[in-house]
């Protein structure tokens, strides 16, 4: 596919050949990138189709959703208006929200400010399948992110542990609009996407219905077969909302970070960027607030407010993403080059994944963007750090098309890990209790969740040894719905068919065995009063040491 070129280092057949290789090798749709230096954009590339349907090639003006690549986005419209007195980084979020109350532990109610809460540091568990069910329908409406903030399990001590958490950039969202009075989106507009002539950069899917150059989510099937997705359910004053809610295009993202860091390099210099640049407080956003893991790991690896930051070489670029869990040793670029700052992101949400780099010192960015699935790998990061290392010559240089084909090898085993996991750890020969024990209805009102639990008709039972025999829904939405067959004892399970049956079914999120297990509860009297599901599975984005043990599951109580 056609590239926009600039500069001779780029032109090179081996750069795109590999681009190629990487985005095939994980079965994406698409992938449109660009690459920004001194200021000046340098290259655009796109590869395969935004829209296969409609044969649609990817180009710099094709809008993808950018997922968490918007905590950048959201903590500089605070920084702005920080600078106005509008907000504070250092008062308790409480004194603006006050439904802001952990339950679990009120300290954090009381002291938790704008500052920890963009920065990870609460130590509240992500619980991100409580806010997020089958096929990536949000189970509640935004108005109740606060209150299911609130009542999430408390994984590490208050300050103690970076934990990277959705829930509490959906508070900052909410804290954004009861300041300004309006959705968090409208702000971002008004403050940051028009003074800076975004103009292909969006927070709500029907702000862009009708736009014919935008990316349509896949999924990926085991033949290679893309399965088209709904657009994606995260949005503007949707629960999580301002955690993820941007769309954008690669020529926007790189408008986005020749701003943000000609602000980070005026504020350091002593004075305000140019105008009609509005962003403020940049410096501190980009700083770094708390290590990602605690001990010693070589070079810098931090986390700032909405930005992470990484000292190349680092062996813990990319430790949000997918990639990180599928390759023993991930790759490690500008292994004997000179330390070189990044400050970076990722994003994956609904059929799409995106990378984002800026370096600060020569004014650089580079923006990866696809409509591929998380479930399958993440090609972006690999085509990022592919253009990393020919920008800045990096030695020796790592053949990145290598770890992706490890690394789709690897996703595409986890299924029949899955599979055997679950057969070891059945206990053979126990019997399921009477039906009408189990059935009714279970709830979580901290979560605002309530889970059905019915019979399947007879008539409707399937054949074979082991035939699904109950079915529950959540919160009563369509989609949120699934089959249930006896594991063991108590314990039933709703595993699919193969991997495929669990991608149609919207369900790769929970490919765990322990998160497609519910037990229920009995008490001395034998009659059962809740149901336990464990909705974290003991993996989140990001390092996380020992959160398996430090969440239980969630308990439903029986009403």
């Amino acid at each position: 596919m056609h590239s926009r070129l600039s500069l001779t280092l780029y032109s090179s057949e081996q750069v795109l050949n590999a681009i190629t290789q990487i985005r095939t090798r994980f079965g994406a749709a698409s992938i449109s990138c660009g690459v920004l230096h001194h200021g000046e954009v340098i290259f655009t590339h796109g590869d395969g189709l935004a829209n296969v349907e409609k044969g649609l090639a990817p180009d710099p003006l094709t809008i993808y959703p950018v997922a968490s690549n918007t905590k950048a986005f959201i903590t500089a419209l605070c920084g702005i208006l920080v600078d106005e007195g509008r907000l504070s980084w250092d008062e308790p979020v409480s004194n603006i929200l006050p439904r802001f109350n952990p339950v679990h532990d009120p300290e954090i109610g009381r002291r938790a400010t704008l500052r920890d809460l963009c920065s990870h540091g609460c130590g509240l568990a992500p619980l991100d399948n409580a806010g997020c069910g089958f096929h990536d329908q949000f189970l509640n409406p935004g108005h109740e992110g606060v209150h299911i903030a609130s009542h999430l399990p408390v994984a590490y001590d208050f300050r103690a542990h970076w934990l990277y958490n959705n829930f509490l950039l959906g508070v900052v969202g909410d804290l954004i609009a009861a300041v300004e009075g309006k959705r968090s989106g409208e702000v971002l507009r008004d403050r940051i996407l028009q003074p800076l002539n975004m103009t292909r950069t969006f927070s709500r899917n029907d702000e862009y219905s009708d736009d014919n150059n935008a990316a349509k989510g896949y999924a990926v099937l085991d033949s290679g077969e893309l399965l088209p997705l709904e657009p994606p359910d995260l949005q503007d004053c949707g629960l999580q909302g301002a955690s993820g809610y941007v769309r954008s295009c690669v020529r926007d993202m790189l408008v986005w970070a020749k701003a943000v860091m000609q602000a980070e390099s005026a504020e350091v210099q002593g004075s305000s960027p140019e105008k009609p640049n509005p962003l403020r407080q940049m410096s501190v956003t980009r700083s770094a607030m708390r290590p990602i893991v605690n001990g010693l790991t070589g070079l810098e690896n931090s986390y700032g407010l909405g930005w992470f930051r990484h000292m190349l070489p680092s062996t813990f670029l990319g430790s949000i993403g997918p990639n990180f869990a599928l390759l023993p040793e991930p790759p490690v670029i500008n292994r004997d080059g000179p330390p070189r700052l990044t400050v970076a992101h990722w994003g994956e949400f609904g059929g799409f994944l995106s990378s984002f780099y800026t370096f600060p010192d020569t004014c650089s960015a580079i923006i990866v963007l696809a409509n591929t699935p998380v479930g399958t790998g993440d090609p972006t990061d690999l085509i990022a750090q592919t253009l990393c290392q020919e920008l800045f010559n990096m030695r020796p240089r790592v053949k990145l098309e290598d770890f992706a084909a490890q690394a789709a090898s690897t996703a595409n085993l986890i299924w029949r890990a899955l599979v055997e996991e679950w057969v070891q750890n059945r206990v053979q020969n126990t019997h399921p209790s009477p039906l009408e024990d189990l059935t009714g209805t279970y709830t979580n009102t901290g979560l605002k969740l309530t889970i059905y639990v019915t019979q399947i008709p007879p008539h409707k039972v399937g054949s074979g040894p082991n035939p699904e025999l109950l079915t529950f829904n959540i919160n009563r939405m369509k989609k949120q719905t699934a089959n249930l067959r006896h594991y063991h004892y108590d314990t039933w399970t709703f595993l699919p068919d193969s991997r495929d049956d669990a991608v149609r079914k919207g369900m790769l999120n929970f490919i765990r065995l322990s998160t497609m297990l519910m037990s229920f509860v009995r008490d001395e009297k034998g009659a059962v009063t809740s149901l336990c599901w464990d909705l974290q599975g003991g993996v989140c984005e990001g390092p996380a040491p020992n959160l398996k043990e430090l969440v239980t599951p969630v308990c439903f109580t029986k009403v």
